[in-house]
């Protein structure tokens, strides 16, 4: 009988420990190679951790277009984790992108519940469409959605998205919408996945919203309310006079249901803000800015005494929309500043704007603060440069010579930081 209890003590020892053991994450890896993600698009379940390695000579990063995750400038033969527990969509580039692609790097990782992608499919409940069939699927089918399937096909990027992912909601504009556009530029975007991708993603957000949703929302707040896309930029949805419209298109047909969400076909093609289509782009490699963009340097000015330790830049950016530095296509008009400390401004039009020598720093703001500058002669300089890092043409730039006076007094137990807007190369 003894025995029996101590054979049992055992067990239930045993069976606590099991429990407590941890749950172990899945992985996956993402290759950086060739200026490019490898794959672009990868699916995973739930508490997988995923990384990617840099095998590029030039640095990466793996930057979240949502700010979830971003893993500063990764070096050759450097990897970056990041582990995704909750379901999702996750796109992400590279805010460096110093490669020699003109385009910029963009991959997206999707995240469906642990157990979906072995799970079988018998169990899916019909609805009003047959069973098993995804939004990708339903697009696809759709007679009214040719021009939206073709360009969801062509992108490879949504497709996995409507896929695997889910569940969203999709306004998706009907034929007549895309053709609204002109052969010129449906002929422009089918040739730039990255612009048609960044279009598309505009047209999704996550959950499923019917009409009588959407309407109840924005009833609630005042006729109006705001849903996030995937691209990260806003949608807005109004209802007036008993007519719902998302942007500045209205609904047409809607509550068409798949298995990972909803449709519903509206009558415009969403742009969003700040993207250009392919007929306002210069055919050229590099975008031209507009003749009257310009940055000047407001502090320090030419000849200033400064003292020694930080130094703070601040400039004046005119007819030119500062963006975040995030791996998007390049826009007319747009795109960010580079900040230099004793470097020759670089003015190789179809590279990076990065100096062989000397200091330099990304940003989308018109301030930048050196730290830690010693006494001597500097030379400060600011450049516009577009979203891939290249210098806008013509080259938009100023340089000013200051004196640095004094000693830098080191901070007590002060660790150097790098930079979160960019990167700085001594």
């Amino acid at each position: 009988m003894r025995r029996n209890s101590t054979i049992l003590g055992l067990v239930a020892a045993l069976a606590i420990g099991l429990v407590a053991l941890p749950v172990l994450a899945a992985t996956a890896d993402v290759d950086i190679r060739g200026g490019a993600y490898i794959p672009a698009s990868l699916t995973v379940e739930g508490n997988t951790t995923v990384t990617w390695t840099n095998y590029d000579e030039v640095s990466h990063t793996v930057t979240s277009t949502g700010g979830l995750f971003d893993s500063g400038p990764i070096e050759q033969n450097e990897t970056f984790d990041h582990t995704f527990n909750d379901t999702g969509t996750y796109p992400y580039g590279c805010t460096l992108n110093a490669s020699t692609q003109r385009t910029p790097m963009q991959g997206v990782v999707i995240v469906v519940p642990e157990g979906m992608m072995v799970a079988p499919d018998e169990n899916v409940t019909p609805g009003e469409e047959p069973a098993n069939m995804t939004l990708a699927d339903l697009v696809a089918g759709s007679e009214n959605l040719t021009s939206f399937a073709d360009a969801v096909e062509d992108t490879g990027l949504t497709q996995t998205v409507l896929a695997a992912g889910g569940p969203y909601t999709v306004f998706a504009p009907e034929n007549a919408a895309f053709e609204a556009l002109g052969n010129e530029t449906l002929a422009g975007l089918s040739n730039d996945t990255e612009t048609l991708d960044a279009l598309l993603m505009h047209h999704v957000v996550r959950g499923n919203y019917t009409v009588e949703d959407l309407v109840t929302e924005a009833n609630a707040t005042g006729n109006e309310t705001v849903l996030e896309t995937l691209a990260g930029d806003n949608l807005t949805v109004d209802v007036a006079d008993g007519i719902l419209t998302v942007g500045n298109a209205t609904v047409v047909a809607s509550d068409i249901t798949a298995d990972n969400g909803i449709v519903h076909i509206i009558d415009t093609v969403l742009v969003p803000p700040g993207l250009v289509l392919p007929e306002n782009v210069t055919a050229a490699e590099n975008v031209t800015s507009t003749a009257e963009a310009n940055v000047t340097i407001a502090s320090p000015e030419e000849g200033a005494n400064v003292t020694a330790g930080n130094v703070t830049v601040s400039v004046n950016v005119t007819n030119f929309t500062l963006v975040e530095p995030t791996g998007q296509a390049n826009a007319t008009g747009e795109g960010h500043l580079h900040y230099y400390l004793d470097a020759p401004v670089p003015t190789n039009e179809s590279a990076p704007a990065i100096p062989e020598t000397g200091d330099y720093v990304v940003s989308a703001n018109t301030s930048y603060t050196w730290e830690n500058v010693t006494a001597g002669e500097h030379n400060l300089s600011v450049q516009l440069v577009n979203n891939d890092h290249t210098p806008v043409t013509p080259l938009v730039f100023e340089t000013v010579n200051v004196t640095v006076d004094g000693n830098v007094t080191p901070a007590e137990n002060a660790t150097p930081e790098a930079s979160p807007e960019g990167r700085v190369i001594p």
